[in-house]
């Protein structure tokens, strides 16, 4: 197709025929005479793909991908991406084989590539590392160099690359250096785990599901996947290492973790925790205190690992100082105080900016109270209150009462949330929450990020929240700070929330995913306040978990839904228009879920207290409305649309309900399914418009995907396409798995009813896919359309069409192949 200085761009028919005249080429230029023994070395990249015809050449992503994955060859070389290797693998004579060489970073491209080397007989087999960005990696980037940890690092490294062992835990008390030791070792041999290298910062959950949580959106898994999928799909074929920071909070963290070495045997985890798991797998490996110096001398102290950390740290807020003769001694004191702990050290020597080494070590001297070195942990954690509480002392009384508060912070806080659990003493107003950050920082006791726009993010280590808690504790405060911090976070979510399904779903969703733990932790203080009786958390339980329950059913976050919103409404008696929307969520969650038999018992008892209540309009059209979930589920519209039409009746009092459209969308889709067409149209009509006023984008676009479906099902093909193709642009922007899933099967039914039989199949297989990873199962509706969907692209294709469409709309994302019909559609007119 054209040349670029000396390298050539050749397009194939066939993968195999590009595959096999790169490896002629390499036979040939291996076995060729070249003058004075020189030879002239090629490297040669081999990509599948479907480019864009531009001026009677080729454009496009896979073109660019085709060159990087060149570029990453050395001479000699010939490698392949995982789209040609899939096709060629089957017809590869005895003498060629493909070397999995694990997923790398391409330069300019979005997500790490699997890559092959292709080796054949006469050719050379072995070549340094590919020169990629290295391998798949998510490691925090630390801000200094790892101080003093050579045996250590030495040690870990030898257990996990020559020793067999598949689970390190790094042990010791808070603050000794783990997390940092384990990403060093994660930073430095990535390239031996070509399934990637994966941190998971685990401080903020305290259970096994909250872990799996966190451990499965590292992971790209879903919410709803369970641990043996870890070991299914690229996950489970390449050897991949996983930190797992922070572990000793969790409860049956153990479980979790043999669960993942049982069921993906390619796995090593790495694991820092102040206790071991006990696991007979484990090589539990204390992390102690850095070295200290055994004399006072300037040589001692040079040669002493704790002193390097202290001179590090102090020349972050002090360039120019310097280890002499003269404040060696006072230097090495404060170490020695310090109990060479690296947390203690960071956080004495950042006051290295104010005070000289003398007076720092006098300041020491007055407030901690350090036992003898190597008394054993207990003490060592001693250490570190100290030296937390040094810093705290230090603090004017308005800043010590401040810190104190971040202690019922849990992932960080911004400006506005620490304005709103902060006042001062007189309670009038609340306190400068800027000033009171910049105070914090000073001291060295708080971490400043940037927040999604921009602003500053405020958190603590976990054993300075651990020091902060204690002291809102002491002070007889702690219910107070958090019963202002989870009205806050109810605050957010009433603001935030109905923004799920207006024009900017994703800014508001992505506003949530950072506000998480704060939002679990409001909710996780309200219903243990309400188990002690403590007035307020009865109420804001349910009314955070109601603010809570559209973001759990857009993430499909559906196992914890329900975890939280059966114990919020145990501990309820009292009837409520929140309690009813909590039992009507739980009815929602479990139909989800595809358990119909506790659908329609959380439904049932929704109803059965707004009648007991004499709850009347929308809070009882509410909990009508899900008792219909089970009735579609289980196939009987009648019912179903009996108690959709009870539930639109109840609205005639509520004025302009905000679910008014949502009920007529229901009615026209159990009207479908009873095959009453033309009623299904005439209701989404009617539903549209509700909820265009609402300015529901997301709910518009479902209820006009319904619309198109039922504008083919009476043979208004066209239309229903012209409808489909209209809303996929919605769909993509607003990225709902389970939208963008029904999207697909309505489009390929469309596409099947038009002969586009491949492309049909290809966004079946995509949909099945997401439904497995996001566990939205189909009713008995969608399961049976589905099906004649599936046996009319069998009928009009050969087994092996339809096998190769499938797979292909099962490897790549669901957005991809929406994205190639729009754009195709466009083309087209």
């Amino acid at each position: 197709m054209g040349t670029e200085g000396d390298s050539f761009f050749v397009a194939f028919q066939d993968a195999w025929q590009a595959v096999a005249a790169a490896t002629k080429a390499q036979r040939e230029m291996t076995s060729h005479v070249w003058p004075a023994d020189e030879p002239v070395r090629v490297r040669i990249g081999v990509h599948t793909g479907t480019p864009t015809i531009f001026d009677d050449g080729y454009i496009g992503m896979d073109v660019h991908r085709c060159a990087r994955v060149a570029s990453a060859a050395h001479g000699g070389q010939i490698v392949i991406s995982a789209a040609t290797a899939d096709l060629v693998v089957a017809a590869l004579p005895k003498d060629v084989v493909l070397v999995d060489l694990g997923y790398h970073q391409l330069k300019d491209l979005p997500a790490p590539e699997r890559l092959y080397q292709v080796s054949a007989h006469g050719l050379p087999a072995t070549f340094p590392p590919l020169k990629s960005l290295g391998a798949a990696t998510r490691l925090p980037a630390p801000a200094t160099p790892l101080v003093g940890r050579q045996a250590e690092l030495a040690r870990v490294v030898s257990l996990l690359l020559h020793e067999g062992a598949r689970l390190v835990t790094l042990t010791g008390p808070g603050g000794a250096g783990k997390t940092r030791l384990a990403v060093e070792v994660g930073l430095r041999h990535a390239i031996e785990f070509p399934g990637g290298v994966h941190f998971v910062m685990l401080a903020n959950d305290r259970t096994a599901a909250q872990m799996w949580s966190t451990l499965a959106t590292t992971l790209g898994l879903a919410p709803n996947d369970r641990p043996e999928q870890l070991g299914t799909g690229h996950l489970g074929d390449l050897p991949m290492l996983i930190v797992l920071d922070n572990l000793e909070q969790i409860h049956e963290a153990d479980t979790l973790v043999a669960a993942l070495l049982r069921t993906a045997r390619h796995l090593v985890v790495l694991a820092t925790s102040r206790r071991p798991l006990h696991l007979p797998e484990e090589h539990d490996y204390p992390i102690q205190p850095l070295s200290l110096p055994p004399e006072a001398s300037l040589s001692s102290a040079q040669a002493s690992p704790a002193v390097e950390l202290f001179l590090q740290q102090a020349r972050r807020v002090r360039p120019t100082f310097e280890l002499t003769e003269h404040n060696a001694a006072d230097i090495v004191a404060a170490c020695r105080r310090l109990d060479g702990l690296p947390l203690a050290l960071e956080i004495a020597a950042a006051r290295m900016k104010l005070f000289s080494p003398r007076a720092l070590s006098a300041r020491l001297e007055d407030t901690l109270d350090l036992p003898a070195t190597g008394r054993g942990t207990p003490h060592r954690h001693h250490t570190l209150r100290d030296t937390i509480a040094w810093s705290y002392d230090l603090l004017s009384p308005e800043l010590r009462e401040a810190f104190a508060a971040l202690g019922v912070f849990a992932g960080g806080a911004d400006l506005g949330a620490l304005a709103a659990v902060l006042v001062d003493p007189s309670g009038r107003e609340s306190v400068d929450a800027l000033e009171t950050v910049t105070g914090l920082l000073d001291a060295s006791l708080i971490t400043v990020t940037e927040d999604l726009d921009g602003e500053p993010r405020v958190g603590l280590l976990e054993h300075a929240r651990a020091f902060a808690r204690e002291a809102l504790v002491a002070a007889g405060t702690l219910d107070e700070i958090h019963l202002r911090h989870a009205e806050h976070y109810l605050g957010v979510l009433d603001t935030v929330a109905p923004a799920l399904v207006g024009a900017h779903t994703w800014t508001a969703r992505d506003r949530l995913d950072t506000e998480r733990d704060n939002l679990r932790q409001a909710l996780r203080w309200a219903l243990d306040a309400t188990t002690a009786d403590q007035g307020p958390g009865e109420g804001l339980a349910l009314r955070l978990c109601v603010g809570l329950g559209h973001y759990w059913d857009l993430g499909a976050h559906y196992v914890e839904a329900r975890d939280w919103l059966e114990e919020a409404v145990g501990q309820t008696n009292d009837a409520s228009p929140s309690l009813a929307r909590c039992l009507g969520g739980l009815a929602i969650v479990h139909s989800r879920l595809g358990d119909t038999a506790e659908c329609r018992r959380w439904a049932g008892a929704a109803v059965d207290m707004c009648r007991e209540a004499d709850f009347a309009g929308e809070t009882l059209a509410r909990a009508l409305r899900v008792t219909a979930l089970a009735p579609l589920l289980d196939g009987d519209t009648q019912v179903a649309i009996s108690r959709l039409e009870e539930a639109f009746e109840a609205l005639n009092d509520a004025g302009d309900s905000p679910i008014r459209h949502r009920i007529l969308g229901d009615l026209a889709i159990a009207s479908g399914i009873a095959g009453n067409l033309h009623r299904s149209l005439e209701l989404l009509e009617k539903a549209i418009p509700l909820a265009q006023a609402c300015n529901e984008f997301q709910t518009v676009g479902l209820l006009q995907l319904n619309r198109a479906s039922v504008l083919r099902d009476l043979g208004r093909t066209a239309e229903a396409h012209a409808e489909t193709i209209t809303l996929i642009s919605t769909l993509l922007h607003e990225g709902h798995p389970r939208d963008l899933v029904l999207g697909a099967e309505s489009l390929a039914e469309v596409l099947l009813d038009l002969d586009s039989n491949a492309a049909a199949v290809a966004l079946l297989g995509a949909a099945d896919a997401t439904r497995a990873r996001t566990g939205y199962a189909r009713d008995w509706a969608q399961e049976a359309a589905m099906q004649d969907a599936f046996h009319s692209a069998r009928r009009s294709m050969s087994g092996d069409e339809w096998h190769d469409a499938y797979r292909t709309g099962r490897e790549t994302p669901i957005a991809i192949l929406l994205r190639a019909q729009a754009d195709s559609a466009g083309q087209s007119a």
